[in-house]
C-alpha cells in the first residue's frame, strides 16, 4: 500500500466517523426525543406536589416511557454508540446539577408561597434543559436538525 493510498483510506475512515456522530447526534436530539425526556423529567419532578398514592403512581407511567423510547431507540436508531466512563460522568453531573437545581426552586417556589412549587420548579427546569440542549449538538448537528430551519 502507498502512503497516498494510506492516507485516502485515513481520511475516508475519519469521514465515516464524523458521519455516524451527526447521525447519533442528528437521532438522540431530534424535537420529539427532546420534548418526550422533558415530559419525563417534568413528570417525574412534578409528581411531588401530588398527595400519596399518586405521587408514586405517576411514576408507573413514567417508567413505561422510558421503556418505550428504549425500545425505539434499539428499532430505530441507525447508529448506537457505546456509553464511554467520561460520558457516563458527565451525564451523571448533568443529572446531578438538574436535581439541584430543581431543589433550589422548588425551595425558593415554596418560601414565596406559590402553591404548587414542585410544579413550577420542574417547568423552569425543563424549559432551561430545552433550550440549553437545542444550542449544545449545534456543531455537530446536520443542518436539519438544529432547529434553524
Amino acid at each position: 500500500m502507498e502512503p497516498d493510498e494510506a492516507q485516502a483510506a485515513l481520511d475516508h475512515v475519519r469521514l465515516r466517523q464524523k458521519q455516524s456522530h451527526a447521525e447519533y447526534l442528528g437521532y438522540e436530539f431530534s424535537r420529539g426525543r427532546l420534548l418526550v425526556s422533558a415530559l419525563i423529567v417534568f413528570v417525574s419532578f412534578a409528581s411531588f406536589d401530588l398527595p400519596n398514592p399518586w405521587g408514586g403512581a405517576v411514576l408507573f407511567p413514567v417508567a413505561a416511557v422510558l421503556a418505550w423510547q428504549f425500545a425505539l431507540y434499539l428499532r430505530r436508531a441507525r447508529v448506537r454508540v457505546t456509553l464511554s466512563g467520561r460520558a457516563a460522568v458527565l451525564s451523571a453531573c448533568v443529572g446531578a446539577a438538574l436535581v439541584g437545581l430543581f431543589t433550589v426552586l422548588s425551595d425558593a417556589a415554596h418560601a414565596g408561597g406559590v402553591p404548587v412549587p414542585h410544579t413550577v420548579a420542574a417547568a423552569v427546569v425543563c424549559a432551561l434543559g430545552l433550550l440549553v440542549v437545542r444550542r449544545a449538538p449545534a456543531a455537530g448537528a446536520p443542518p436539519g436538525e438544529r432547529g434553524d430551519t
